[in-house]
């Protein structure tokens, strides 16, 4: 069965180094949430990197990868930034930036060259990197009378749900977070009670 809820990201910031004719390529891959998160790594490893000539990069964003962007900084058209977004779209990871700083070994690679040291520092910054699957889940609010605790209790157990709050004031109040792919099953199980508001925050 295909899982459509979800996708794959890396846990933690890594790796990797990648040299041809005395030019070094250190490639940086990190998680990040936004467009926003990679500027600011952007700018802290442009830091960290001072003396490196080019910072060419590339960033996926999206739980389907929908959104991504790259960046040659310098380098020939299309031999940078390129490559680092095919490494990226070839792990099939997203919410991921990935940064390479080039220090130059004073002889030209060529354009093959290029494209095979920044697509080959990124690679390998991807296999140094710890690779995790996240499920992807909605927020489901519950609002109802006490003597439908157990009822929804039941519910919650019969599809292993995640509960955030239970609110117990005039009426109970519940925060689920569900797993996508389960979702209408969920609800379609609540609604047999009519007594049972729902809604999706």
């Amino acid at each position: 069965m295909i899982e459509t809820d979800t996708y794959l990201s890396i846990e933690a910031p890594a790796l990797g180094i990648y040299k041809d004719k005395g030019s070094k390529f250190n490639a940086y891959v990190f998680p990040i949430q936004n467009e926003g998160s990679f500027k600011d790594q952007l700018q802290l490893i442009k830091a960290q990197e001072a003396n490196a000539r080019h910072h060419c990069w590339a960033f996926i964003l999206g739980e389907q990868g929908e959104y991504s962007k790259s960046n040659d900084d310098g380098e020939p058209g299309n031999t940078a930034g390129a490559p680092i977004l095919r490494s990226l779209l070839k792990s099939k990871i997203t919410n991921v930036g990935c940064v390479v700083a080039r220090y130059f070994g004073g002889t030209k690679l060529g354009v093959p060259g290029l494209i095979a040291a920044y697509g080959g520092s990124a690679e390998e910054a991807v296999k140094n990197a710890i690779i995790t699957k996240h499920v992807i889940r909605e927020t489901l609010e519950l609002t109802f009378e006490y003597p439908h605790i157990s009822f929804v209790e039941r519910v919650i157990k019969f599809h292993d749900i995640d509960v955030v709050k239970r609110e117990q004031k005039e009426k109970v109040n519940y925060h689920l977070l569900v797993r996508r792919s389960k979702l209408n099953k969920v609800i379609e199980h609540v609604q047999e009670n009519h007594r049972i508001a729902i809604r999706l925050a």
